[in-house]
């Protein structure tokens, strides 16, 4: 099953770092061990630079790659048509015919 694990900054200074574990376990240390070497080893850093960083809260989810698509494209589609009708955006000729 894959998670995705997200460490997040404690003081809201740094952007959250987040990465996609494959594992078949469902130990929340074992996934967020995992994920805190993934990240440490994509961005060169220690758990030193992490803890200068404060980076130091951690979240993980599930990742369901159709379902988070799915909600993607319905928010996209609720934001496209609030713009259409308040007039920010105009519809594709195509759609205008209808």
């Amino acid at each position: 099953m894959k998670y995705q694990v997200t460490l997040m900054c404690d003081n809201g200074k740094y952007r959250p770092v987040s990465t996609i574990v494959d594992l078949d376990t469902e130990d929340i240390t074992a996934i967020k061990t995992r994920g805190i070497q993934k990240i440490c080893a994509q961005h060169y850093w220690t758990k030193l630079n992490l803890k200068q960083y404060g980076y130091t809260k951690v979240k993980i989810r599930i990742y369901d790659k159709e379902k988070i698509d799915k909600e993607n494209e319905e928010r996209y589609n609720k934001i496209k048509e609030e713009k259409y009708a308040s007039g920010e955006w105009k519809r594709p000729k195509k759609e205008r015919i209808k």
